[in-house]
């Protein structure tokens, strides 16, 4: 990590403790421990809530009806944060923490469950799904059931937080850690599959890892954008698993659970990252719901190879490097293959 990166965070760091300090209430009674910060919580909102609105409006305008959600989710995540208004002045209402947390706890299931979806659909457009230890459907289906077990176990932990008694309240944290660990191994599972994946299609098919790039195509219009996209959001998910099994196994009056600003550093701002940067790099410019731009030639073979066929050459269609795509090319290819068409069935 670079001096300037390691100022930035060291910044951001002053900047929360310094809105925190002076609310601070480390009392049994707050389940907190804190009273959130009006200012902090206010930027969050400022960050989260364009991020979601972006989000929406690309889904109904440019497609991806899978990122729905990751949409939803993000609204989720933006109502947590929303529940720290009035926690401000009742520090004291289990309800509202318990809300509060939930929602912030349970969102990033959705983040998940959609970054899920985005390598089995992107392995089938490239016709890649070889290189995956299991079939693209069935990926995106075992981790999906995996999200969904987890966001359960969670979920269940949480509501018997709000049990009378202590014992139970004691089985809920356990549920709640253990379900976040799950969680973590399974999405850590996931990313060393995706980093396999994208080292073996490098490694054993050129030809679709420089497709993009021998086709003059800009590099954020490569479908290797879209995969270092995937990358990067698995990077902040990890961020924030780690953060919040190290944090809940400490219990609530641990120093992470206590100290507002590493809520936002790390836990916040890495989620906000992993679902910001599908805003500029939308998976619907990559992934289609037919055939992809991607896919090779010996799937989806192009015209001037299929007039070959009509003439009667040997061999079929043929691998090339890199598609013939170009407008005027096929209509030329079109009317190529007509002709020898008609004579071959006079």
């Amino acid at each position: 990590m670079r001096p300037p990166s390691l100022l930035l965070i060291s910044a951001l760091i002053a900047v929360c403790r310094s809105a925190t300090d002076d609310t601070t209430a480390a009392t049994q009674y707050n389940p907190l421990r804190y009273i959130p910060s009006i200012v902090l919580t206010s930027i969050g909102l400022g960050c989260y809530v364009p991020v979601t609105i972006a989000m929406f409006f690309l889904i109904f305008t440019r497609g991806a009806k899978y990122m729905l959600y990751m949409a939803v989710g993000a609204l989720c995540y933006c109502a947590g944060l929303a529940l720290r208004y009035p926690f401000h002045s009742h520090p004291y209402g289990l309800g509202l923490f318990i809300g509060m947390n939930t929602l912030t706890v349970l969102s990033p299931c959705a983040f998940i469950a959609a970054i899920y979806m985005l390598l089995g659909r992107l392995a089938r457009e490239l016709k890649m799904g070889k290189y995956l230890l299991v079939k693209p459907n069935k990926l995106t289906r075992y981790f999906v059931i995996s999200d969904c077990s987890t966001f359960f176990i969670q979920g269940s932990g949480g509501g018997l937080l709000s049990s009378k008694t202590t014992s139970m309240q004691n089985l809920g944290k356990h549920l709640f850690l253990i379900g976040l660990v799950l969680q973590l191994v399974s999405f850590g599972i996931f990313t060393i599959l995706c980093l396999t994946w994208m080292h073996k299609v490098r490694k054993h098919s050129r030809n679709v890892w420089l497709r993009d790039e021998l086709a003059g195509r800009s590099w954020y219009r490569d479908w290797r954008a879209m995969a270092g996209t995937i990358l990067v959001s698995c990077a902040g998910v990890l961020v924030r698993s780690v953060f919040r099994v190290v944090e809940n196994s400490q219990g609530f009056s641990g120093q992470l659970t206590s100290t507002e600003s590493y809520f936002y550093i790390l836990d916040s701002l890495p989620l906000l990252i992993a679902i910001a940067v599908y805003i500029p790099f939308w998976p619907a410019n990559y992934i289609s719901n037919g055939q992809s731009r991607a896919t090779t030639d010996e799937e989806n073979p192009s015209s001037h190879e299929l007039a070959v066929g009509a003439r009667g050459g040997s061999g079929g269609p043929k691998e090339r490097d890199i598609p013939v795509t170009t407008p005027f090319l096929e209509s030329n290819n079109a009317r190529n293959v007509g002709p020898h068409a008609s004579r071959r069935e006079s």
